[in-house]
């Protein structure tokens, strides 16, 4: 959330008193800072007393020891950065053409967005620059190329080679560097940093161009913490930006660091060297090249089913994910009973079909993708898949199954429910408003009879598309056994689409796993690095009661045959006789 602009005034006034009183204190020279202490909030840092390091003779009702120092920063070095200085000296002061120059850097360098830097009036030169999550590193052309008139013959690269050296890492390591220079009386407000890069790498500052009247603070998980950093130009210090930091200018001169981060072990995926005047595509999170304008599929994956078993849970988790965009619907039902008949054109139908996403968006990112999650779509295959082949066959396909008795009475609940709109209550169905969860079973039982399906307790595969041909379309309130007949369903998927296609997962696996674990499988699923989701509830779900004994018991015994079929077919352990959830 930014920060209101009458509370930067406020601070900034704040800071021109603290000038006069506050002494500049000196990093210490601590090295690195270990990146397990760039994790928030800082003081989650520290675990309880394990049985080696608790003294269990002290009285219980003592306070908790005082947390150790919070390493917030460190010097590293000095370095000579005349050299530097003088390069980026001219203009840096003034709107003239320069490196400085957004105009000169637009057509020699590649212009690149830092929108709070940007909205302050803070000028930047960048050299390399990365996506949130590592996952391409961006070295610019002002870098490591000769740079333009009037600077010919002189790089940045050879001008910081110093201070790559003075910190003891490859070139390859730094995935951050730029610049930065903070107008007079502009003061960026109390923060700190947030993104997935920040405890995978390490903040370098250097001061080159700087006066006494820069207040830069910095240290502990509150503002009270911070003392004000002693930053004298060409001392190479390191700041844990997870912790609380700010700086005002209260001079009337630019000031300039040269900002660097630089990575341990991480490997980003791909290093890619920008030529002058390349555009890129920027999200918050995300930095794309304009040449892969339109090169992530639309959608991206399918949660093709099974209805009541966390798909609606699975697709929400998934768009948590900086770089999982939401549809306009998040069921589209485009390959069942919204399908439009007639268009024998692919390109007639996608274009209907994208009409459901943000797809004129996501072309301009290829970085983030979206999703169709339509429960409906596993049972109906005999229609969908034809569909799904002719317009998008290079979908994923995420299946979420669930056992199948509890799936059951939560569908009838389902259904059932005086929860919702009016449009809801009519895409569920209301057939079953009037009867009983045991009344239904018995007639959906004689229905699968009369055509075939189920014979003497077990299920006849052969007569599952006749069976399919029956049933409606556009409600809910049909073939609550079938629906948990996963292995039953899955078989025309599995037959015309690639193992490597599949995730499918059991929404107990969330319970046993937890939650992050399944969500981080899909992530790795559909190659979207790996995050940590915020919100962990469960989604579409209510409270109702449960089913008798007798008429759970007689739920197990017909799907017992096709519970051991899906276990064995997917190669999950059957642990003893029974199959387990």
């Amino acid at each position: 959330m930014a920060t209101p602009p009458e509370e930067i005034e406020r601070q900034h006034a704040a800071a021109t008193e603290l000038l006069k009183t506050l002494t500049p204190f000196v990093p210490p020279s601590n090295g690195a800072i270990p990146l397990n202490f760039k994790t928030a909030p800082l003081t989650s840092l520290y675990p309880p007393p394990t049985d080696e390091n608790s003294n269990s003779n002290l009285p219980s009702n003592l306070p908790p020891p005082p947390l150790p120092p919070i390493p917030c920063l460190s010097t590293m070095a000095e370095v000579d950065i005349s050299p530097i200085k003088d390069l980026i000296s001219h203009g840096h002061n003034s709107e003239s053409k320069s490196l400085w120059s957004p105009e000169f850097a637009k057509k020699h360098n590649v212009e690149i967005m830092r929108p709070s830097h940007d909205a302050w009036g803070i000028k930047k030169i960048m050299l390399v620059f990365c996506d949130d999550f590592l996952q391409r590193v961006y070295t610019l052309p002002f870098y490591d190329k000769p740079l333009p008139a009037p600077y010919t013959g002189k790089t940045f690269k050879k001008v910081l080679e110093p201070i790559i050296t003075a910190l003891g890492i490859k070139p390859s390591k730094v995935v951050r560097m730029l610049f930065a220079s903070l107008p007079p009386g502009v003061t960026i407000p109390v923060h700190h940093d947030t993104g997935e890069w920040v405890n995978k790498s390490h903040r370098i500052h250097v001061p080159i161009i700087t006066n006494p009247e820069v207040l830069f603070l910095c240290g502990g998980s509150h503002p009270t913490h911070m003392k004000r950093v002693s930053a004298t130009e060409g001392r190479i210090f390191e700041m844990n930006n997870q912790s609380k930091h700010a700086v005002s200018n209260c001079s009337g001169l630019h000031r300039v660091h040269l900002i660097l981060d630089y990575v341990e072990s991480h490997t980003p995926k791909r290093i890619i060297p920008l030529n002058p005047g390349e555009t890129i595509l920027q999200t918050r999170r995300s930095i794309d090249l304009k040449s892969d304008y339109d090169k992530t599929p639309c959608p991206k994956y399918l949660i093709i089913g099974a209805q009541k078993a966390g798909t609606t849970s699975m697709y929400e988790y998934i768009c948590q994910h900086p770089w999982g965009v939401k549809g306009r619907r998040r069921e589209t039902h485009f390959f069942d009973w919204r399908w439009v008949e007639g268009f024998k054109s692919v390109v007639k139908l996608r274009e209907v079909y994208m009409k459901y996403f943000y797809y004129e968006d996501l072309k301009s990112h290829p970085s983030c993708l979206t999703g169709d999650s339509t429960p409906s779509y596993l049972l109906h295959s005999d229609i969908v898949i034809p569909r799904v082949k002719q317009v998008c066959p290079w979908v994923k396909i995420i299946v979420m199954l669930r056992n199948p008795v509890d799936r059951a009475l939560s569908h009838y609940r389902m259904v059932t429910s005086e929860d919702g709109t009016e449009a809801q209550k009519m895409v569920r169905g209301r057939n079953w408003v009037e009867k009983s969860f045991e009344q239904v079973i018995e007639e959906e039982i004689e229905e699968m009879e009369s055509v075939g399906l189920f014979k003497e307790g077990k299920f006849v595969y052969e007569k599952y598309e006749e069976y399919l041909r029956t049933r409606p379309m556009n409600t809910g309130s049909h073939s609550l056994l079938v629906r948990g007949c996963y292995w039953l369903q899955l078989q025309p998927w599995l037959a015309e689409f690639k193992k490597s296609d599949f995730l499918i997962e059991r929404m107990e696996d969330m319970k046993r796993d937890g939650i992050q674990s399944t969500v981080s499988r899909a992530f790795e699923f559909l190659e979207l690095p790996e995050y940590k989701i915020f919100d962990e509830g469960k989604k579409n779900s209510r409270s109702y009661d449960g089913m008798s004994e007798a008429t759970r018991e007689r739920l197990e015994k017909i799907y017992e045959e096709e519970d051991r079929k899906l276990f064995e077919g997917l190669g999950w352990d059957i642990v003893g006789d029974k199959v387990a959830w």
